[in-house]
């Protein structure tokens, strides 16, 4: 027993390694939602670029911290997939802007969804390992799900307006989310490198 559990941490330290990527991600997020708001008529020219610039970082974030995971969350794959999905697209949006502007509110909206799926799986993990306030995260992902379909319910009708404040307030939420699973691993780092009580 005690060796399976030496085992187990030990991977979910190698897992968690990385959780300040999340953190770094988050933030770079929650101040572009926050530029969104504050320069709303030049946002929409501008958003291409800067979600393209959050991709980059969120892929990023994904590739390094899925990859030395060793396997311990379930969810991997589907980082990992969506880790190269995002770097890709990330460069895309910030070589092409002008192409994308079209495609923004499609490629924004499918986005969130995708991340919204993979945040409930990775919370969904977390909590099959005890990990507590993972509710929250679940919550907030499911949140992002509800605003990524608003999105892709009318994604050209909405006006421009419309979907700049709708990036704006996704832009925001993601930010926080990543911040809190950012949080959540530091904290299942330090769980694990606990001994146990027996």
């Amino acid at each position: 027993m005690k060796r399976q559990f030496e085992n187990i941490r030990r991977r979910a330290s190698q897992s968690v390694r990385h959780w300040w990527l999340f953190m770094i991600a988050g933030i770079i997020g929650i101040i572009l939602g926050i530029t969104v708001f504050v320069f709303p008529l030049e946002s929409y020219v501008v958003l291409s670029i800067l979600f393209g610039v959050l991709m980059l970082a969120v892929g990023a974030a994904k590739l390094i911290a899925a990859s030395a995971s060793d396997n311990f969350f379930m969810m991997k794959n589907y980082v990992l997939i969506g880790g190269v999905l995002d770097v890709v697209l990330g460069i895309f949006l910030c070589v092409y802007p002008e192409i994308t502007l079209v495609l923004l509110p499609i490629m924004m909206g499918f986005w969130m969804l995708y991340n919204s799926f993979v945040l409930i799986g990775l919370a969904g993990d977390l909590d099959t390992y005890g990990v507590p306030g993972t509710a929250w995260l679940s919550a907030g992902a499911i949140l992002l799900m509800i605003l990524s379909i608003i999105v892709l319910v009318n994604p050209f009708g909405a006006g421009i307006a419309t979907v700049v404040l709708l990036a704006g307030i996704g832009l925001i939420v993601f930010g926080i989310l990543l911040c809190v699973l950012s949080k959540t691993l530091k904290e299942v780092h330090t769980y694990f490198d606990t001994e146990p009580s027996r």
